[in-house]
Parts: structure tokens; sequence; C-alpha cells
């Protein structure tokens, strides 16, 4: 019997996300036409998730009876397996990772990645008519700091005033820098001094919008944000819909290319990466020559009475 290998965390702090993500792809399993291939799951958590990563993708690509791989969660992982999956032939569908510099022969990836979540913003920005935004990122090399300079970019070609800064240290005043700045969005992972942060900022300027990238749409954050900064509060995240949509979607994209490549890996990848105007739960898509997704449409959440909530 022919085997779909499934790695995403099912243990950790990411866990629930993961089995999210898992129970959407057993979904599409279960609705498959005829007999479907066997499901391997494998725990994406380790205490080296990249490490952790790279032994399931080996485990996969040594298996002879496995067509296609969900996974991997986190972009670190994906840039760590896909070229371990692409020289075994193997077809991989990436479900939630946003870098964008991720490549590989067989890689599939449903979601935008960061530079279309850029561009959404920057067009939010437009259409709410604020001309002047503040970027504000963490000091993280692979994600808060280029990131950050492509959502300053994006809000440019918009005609927005743009300006760009890390993230204030204890001793200096946020307030100081805000100028004539309409919006500050905050490009990173939050940290304990968010909500400090946020409460000095809508102090400031309560008509300022607090915006944050994905890292910082965490439900603890949005437990603890007071009503007034809460009201003028958005993320940004590359998901539109729960996380069971992506992997149903990521499960029947695999399904549909194991069948027209007739169980033969190279034909099974190319199936896929050739997805053309495909008519999915998460809206109609193609997949470009990189194997990204051609879709750019992004999520956008509020908090209402302390909860993340989409907003509609």
């Amino acid at each position: 019997m022919s085997r779909v290998y499934v790695s995403l965390p099912l243990t950790g702090p990411t866990a629930a996300a993961g089995r999210d993500v898992l129970r959407g792809a057993q979904l599409a399993l279960e609705t498959a036409d005829g007999p479907p291939p066997e499901l391997v799951v494998l725990d994406g958590f380790g205490a080296d998730r990249d490490a952790q990563a790279i032994a399931n993708a080996r485990h996969a690509a040594s298996d002879e009876r496995a067509l296609a791989y969900v996974g991997d969660f986190h972009s670190s992982q994906v840039a760590s397996t896909a070229s371990i999956l692409a020289g075994a032939g193997l077809l991989q569908v990436a479900p939630v990772a946003t870098y964008a510099g991720l490549h590989g022969d067989t890689l599939v990836r449903l979601t935008p990645h960061d530079g279309a979540g850029a561009h959404a913003i920057a067009a939010w920005l437009h259409e709410r008519g604020v001309d002047d935004v503040l970027v504000v990122h963490d000091h993280g090399d692979e994600y808060g700091e280029p990131v950050g300079a492509m959502c300053a970019q994006a809000a440019r070609e918009r005609g927005l005033a743009a300006r760009i800064r890390p993230v204030w240290d204890h001793d200096e005043d946020p307030v100081a820098d805000l100028g004539a700045a309409r919006a500050v969005l905050y490009v990173g992972v939050a940290g304990s001094g968010a909500v400090g942060l946020w409460d000095i900022l809508h102090a400031a300027n309560p008509d300022l919008w607090l915006l944050g990238s994905d890292g910082v749409a965490q439900s603890w954050f949005a437990r603890e944000m007071a009503p007034g900064p809460a009201q003028r509060t958005r993320f940004f995240v590359a998901q539109r819909a729960p996380m069971a949509f992506y992997g149903y979607e990521a499960m029947a994209l695999a399904l549909d290319a194991i069948a027209a490549g007739a169980g033969e890996r190279a034909a099974i990848a190319r199936a896929a990466r050739a997805a053309h105007d495909r008519e999915s739960v998460l809206g109609r898509y193609s997949i470009d020559p990189e194997g990204h997704t051609t879709s750019t449409a992004y999520g956008r959440l509020a908090v209402v009475d302390g909860v993340l909530v989409w907003d509609v």
C-alpha cells in the first residue's frame, strides 16, 4: 500500500495548531474517492525542531512506498527538509510556512509568503487613508529585520511615508519617534513588553493604528490588552481560515497529484506543481514555477473582549 507522511508539531507550544492541520488532512483522506493511501503521522516537535524535521523527512524519503509528504509546519523546518525530499523526488506540500526564501524542486506552498503580507498591510493602510507609518521590528535577522524592510518598501510603493527602526530599548521613549505617524506596525515576535508598548503608544495618540505581523498575533497578548488599544489593533496573518482548512487542502492536493501521477514520484510532484486555477476550500489558486501559491489573499485579526477574532 502507498503511504503519505505528515510531519507536524503534535506536542510542544504549537501542538494545538499542528493538530488542527492534521485533523484537516485526516478529513481529506476520509472523503477521498477510492481506497486512500496509508497515513503515517510523525511529530515534528523536538528539543531541536529542525533536526526533528530532518529526521522525519529522511524517514519518509527512504520509504519506497511513500508518495507524498505534508509538512513541515515552521519555515525553518521546510528550509531544512526541502532538499532532502527533492533529492528523493518526493512531493512536499507545506501547509502554512511563510518565509519568502523557501525553495525546492518538489515543494508546494499553500500560504502566501511574507512579501505578499507586506503588500497586504500596505494596501489596508492605503484604503484607510493612512499616509504615514512607522515600522518597528525586533532584532531577528531571519524574520523581523527582513520582513520589516519588506513592509516599509511596500508602504512606500503605495505612496505612504514610511520610516523603519528596531524596537526601542528600555531607556528609549517610543513617543519621541512617532512624529506624524498615523500607524505603528510591529514586525517580529511579541515579547513580555508588548502590552506596555501598546499602552504607551495608545496613550500618546488614541487614534493611532497599532498593527502587528503574525508573530505578534498571540492569544496571551490579546487577553492582556486594554480595551482602548485593542480597538485600534489589527494583526495580519498568512492564514485567512482555520488551520484545519490548510491541512485539508494539503492532503487533497497530494491525493489528486498521486492519482494523476499514477504512483510515480516524479510525476506526482510535477502534477502538484502544475496546479492551475484549482478550486479549493482556500479559494482558487495556481502554483507558480517556484512552487508558491499565486493567491495573495491575506488574513486579518482584531481583538474583541480579549480574544483574537477574524476582522470581517
